[in-house]
């Protein structure tokens, strides 16, 4: 068998007792001479000021026994091991060649279990043989010791994290057959009763009632143990708003013996009631921006959250506040909200006044809303009149989620899809329904090579009743990049305005450089208009930086438009949807 080695130099120290040295070489594979050099009591003890002759002829013969077992380790039960020990004058060398020989391969794999796995119904999770079928060293692997506790550690998670949080490994074994160079593998699992959740024991409130945990709460009453249940219940509670740190825990050991019932903790330290936030920040689309926001949890003592906010920014300016009621048992997310905004791009300036109510459910993989809004607007352009509209409108919206990571997705697609529409004339400037989709995929090309694909449409059916707030233009950050925000659409006198057909898409490839940090090449194509036919796509082209970081993905990207023959900048932060 022919194998590459390395010989790893170990120069000796002085041995300042009888001005003695000693040296230690080690010819093997460079990996096992790696974990050898690492390891060997003779390499780290020959500096040592009490060596002696003596004590370096005993540590020279241990050696061999401690090469064994440290091959052993990495699967090498049969090495061929030659010591060379030498002595010129008062120079001490010890030469250890060795021939690892092949790695043991695993033969067998015996799992066995006892407790309540053995008689769960049928399509429980998790089961004997889904623990089998997803056992990592399988039959033909190489044994290596830290696979096999690797292994075995994955194995008891499956089921400390789901309806067995009490179970234990009771007996192991690895039977090594040296002459076959094979490993037989004995796994004995106790997975314990299965085990319910309890009731809720709440520590921390003072200010806010217990209900509003009750309801934020996914678990149902005797529901079976499952960790991830308890971390979704704690996101919940956290993005409530109501908390600033939110612990939720279940001791599955303190689980009553009658029922086997774990009790749910849950720890909050509770936030202000009346919290006061100012901020600037540059966009690329609206620029410089200055924002005052007013958040108070406890409106009129009924845990009511309200949001009220001045945003002043050089195209956009706004005032605005929404009222949130604590979620309901059934999972409701209740809410109210009016706002002024004033925009002015593109040679038309848009003041909208509205409000609504909006009621929400679902989870952050499914959620849906409903809504209704009223919406008074002046429009005005650039060398053509004013003009006023309203409508009464009602909404529909649903948005999937499937990713493997929300903040920082590397695979799985997103999808938005939105309806409004004015059902009645007398409430509105003319009946309406506006349609709006948008998509955007991830996929990883490789494992530092990764493609997302983005898409969006909308459409307004009806005659030209519509107010300019449910138009569409296109352009700037998360639109078409290369053209300035909303400067794609219909062109009206020396204005433009939105049209009632959107279509935009964007493919980008990021090479991943290191874990963090990544470039991007892209390219970004769409437009609006007030026909089909007219709906004709420009283009954008760019390139850009790319930083993984702890809110989401933050980018930077310069962009060539090419119906405009100009470069501008953009800037994009965390995944908007």
């Amino acid at each position: 068998m022919f194998f590459l080695y390395v010989i790893f130099f170990c120069g000796g120290g002085l041995a300042y007792a009888d001005n003695n040295s000693y040296q230690v070489e080690i010819e093997a594979p460079s990996p096992l001479a790696t974990l050898l050099k690492s390891h060997l009591d003779i390499i780290k003890w020959r500096q040592n000021p009490r060596m002696s002759p003596g004590e370096w002829k005993r540590l020279s013969t241990e050696a061999h026994q401690q090469i064994r077992d440290l091959l052993a380790t990495e699967g090498y039960f049969s090495p061929n091991i030659n010591l060379q020990a030498t002595q010129n004058n008062s120079e001490h060398i010890a030469k250890y060649m060795i021939e690892p020989g092949s790695p043991a391969l695993i033969d067998k794999v015996d799992i066995t279990f006892t407790g309540d796995i053995t008689q769960q119904p049928a399509k429980s999770s998790p089961s004997q043989q889904q623990i089998r079928d997803e056992w990592l060293l399988k039959s033909g692997m190489t044994f290596t010791q830290t696979a096999w506790s690797d292994a075995k550690r994955n194995l008891l998670s499956k089921l400390l994290v789901n309806r067995y949080p009490n179970a234990t490994i009771t007996d192991t074994k690895a039977i090594i057959d040296a002459n076959q160079q094979t490993a037989s593998l004995q796994i004995s699992v106790d997975s314990g009763s299965t085990v319910h959740f309890g009731d809720i024991q709440i520590e921390g409130l003072q200010r806010y009632p217990e209900s509003i945990i009750h309801n934020l709460n996914p678990i149902k009453p005797n529901e079976v143990y499952s960790q991830a249940q308890l971390l979704t219940f704690q996101t919940r509670l956290q993005e409530s708003g109501y908390f600033r740190v939110v612990e939720v825990t279940s001791d599955a050991r303190a689980a009553s013996q009658e029922a086997n019932l774990a009790p749910i903790k849950v720890r909050v330290d509770e936030n202000q009631s009346i919290k006061l936030s100012t901020g600037v920040g540059y966009s690329t689309n609206t620029g410089a921006r200055t924002q005052l926001t007013v958040d108070h949890l406890n409106l009129f003592n009924r845990n009511w959250r309200m949001t009220s906010s001045l945003r002043l920014e050089e195209k956009l300016q706004s005032i605005s506040g929404v009222i949130r009621l604590p979620t309901t048992k059934n999972g409701y997310r209740d809410s109210a909200n009016a706002a002024t905004t004033r925009t002015e791009i593109e040679g038309q300036t848009t003041t909208v006044t509205q409000a609504g109510v909006k009621r929400a459910w679902g989870t952050l993989k499914r959620e849906q809303y409903v809504g209704a809004n009223v919406l008074s607007e002046h429009v005005k352009l650039d060398s053509a009149e004013s003009s006023d509209n309203y409508a009464a409108t009602l909404g529909y919206g649903i948005t999937l989620r499937r990713t493997d990571n929300n903040l920082n997705p590397s695979r799985g697609y997103l999808f938005n899809a939105q309806f409004n529409g004015a059902p009645l004339a007398s409430l509105s400037n003319g009946t309406f329904l506006q349609s709006y989709f948008k998509t955007q995929a991830y996929y990883p090309i490789t494992k530092s090579t990764q493609l997302i694909a983005r898409a969006e449409i909308g459409m307004v059916n009806g005659k030209n009743s519509a107010p300019a707030a449910f138009l569409f233009r296109a352009g700037g950050d998360q639109s078409v990049r290369g053209y300035g925000f909303q400067s794609l659409g219909v062109t009206e006198g020396d204005a433009i305005v939105g049209g009632r057909y959107l279509a935009t898409g964007s493919i980008e490839i990021i090479q991943w450089l290191t874990p963090e940090w990544g470039a991007a090449i892209f390219t970004d194509f769409g437009n609006a208009a007030n026909t089909v036919k007219d709906l004709k796509p420009v283009y954008g082209y760019g390139l850009g930086a790319r930083w993984k970081s702890p809110v989401g993905p933050i980018g930077a990207d310069i962009a060539y438009g090419q119906e405009t023959d100009e470069y501008r900048m953009h800037f994009n932060i965390g995944v908007v949807f």
